[in-house]
């Protein structure tokens, strides 16, 4: 056995990033096209690397079959000090500015929530880092999370669609009826709606809940954008569901007591690419908790 103060460096594997960001990301993603999408590489290479460290250790860390990847006893441990170089090797050339290429955080979220935290989560986050650029990608919770899968964003903030979604739930938002304080709701008429697409959980949940109460319905407007949906409401002919606080001071709540049906909150949670490693785009996460505790009213 070696001695703790053995000085030959030449018996110790090399440990390439290139190797060790292919097993973490396997790791995470929980399989090797998963992985390829995310770090953009062919799923040969991402094997290659995978097999290339495993060869270089000495030790299997995957157990691998046709259906089913699973971490050995020596690859739950070794994940642990992966993630560690791999934040250590950013400090250190984050420390020495030898990187000429910018540091950017791709970060999608709903626009209907951008305007609420992103100014002061942009403020604070600037302050805190300012040698990394956030590229914004405002679209609907599905299409964000498609787009993180195929690797083109970082970090999104999503409405749960389901459980088991991976995300880590970071908020709740209370969902109601709304309507421009000069629309008449009429149950004995098909109600007149405008929502966001197909994919929208807020226009499912909706949807669901009237058709259990038995109230006849149609859509009569959709839109991509809230800013598209409130010039619609604007015009007092047709109701929504929304978030309670992104309600207008022109609109009102409608619920129970107009004879409609409540609508189950909204939960949001944060999804992270398997590959994201710098130790800055956590500071990025805990801000956006602490934006959105801020706003909610909640104090540590």
């Amino acid at each position: 056995m070696d001695s703790i103060g053995d000085s030959d460096r030449s018996r110790l594997p090399a440990l390439d990033s290139d190797l060790l960001l292919a097993f973490v990301t396997v790791a995470d993603s929980g399989g090797f096209t998963a992985a390829a999408r995310y770090l953009h590489k062919t799923q040969s290479t991402i094997s290659l690397r995978v097999s290339t460290l495993e060869e270089r250790l000495g030790t299997r860390l995957l157990n691998r079959t046709s259906r089913h990847l699973a971490l050995t006893a020596d690859g739950q441990t070794f994940l642990v000090y992966a993630r560690r170089l791999l934040q250590l090797q950013r400090e250190a050339l984050g420390a020495l500015s030898v990187s000429s290429e910018p540091i950017t955080l791709r970060f999608g979220i709903p626009e209907d929530y951008a305007d609420t935290w992103l100014p002061a989560l942009l403020e604070r986050f600037s302050a805190a880092h300012p040698e990394v650029r956030v590229h914004i990608h405002c679209r609907m919770s599905t299409e964000l999370l498609e787009q993180l899968d195929d690797g083109s964003l970082d970090l999104v903030l999503a409405v749960r669609h389901a459980a088991g979604s991976g995300g880590e739930v970071v908020g709740e938002e209370s969902v109601v009826w709304a309507a421009h304080r000069d629309f008449h709701l009429d149950l004995q008429r098909p109600l007149p709606l405008a929502v966001f697409p197909e994919q929208c959980i807020y226009r499912r949940r909706a949807l669901q809940a009237l058709t259990e109460r038995g109230l006849a319905w149609q859509v009569d407007s959709t839109s991509q954008s809230p800013s598209g949906l409130r010039v619609i409401i604007d015009r007092a002919r047709a109701l929504t569901p929304c978030e309670l606080r992104s309600i207008p001071a022109n609109w009102r709540v409608l619920g129970e007591q107009e004879g409609l049906p409540p609508l189950p909150a909204a939960e949001l949670e944060i999804h992270r690419s398997p590959s994201l490693t710098h130790p800055a785009f956590q500071t990025f996460v805990n801000q956006l908790h602490d934006v959105m505790a801020e706003a909610a009213g909640v104090t540590s």
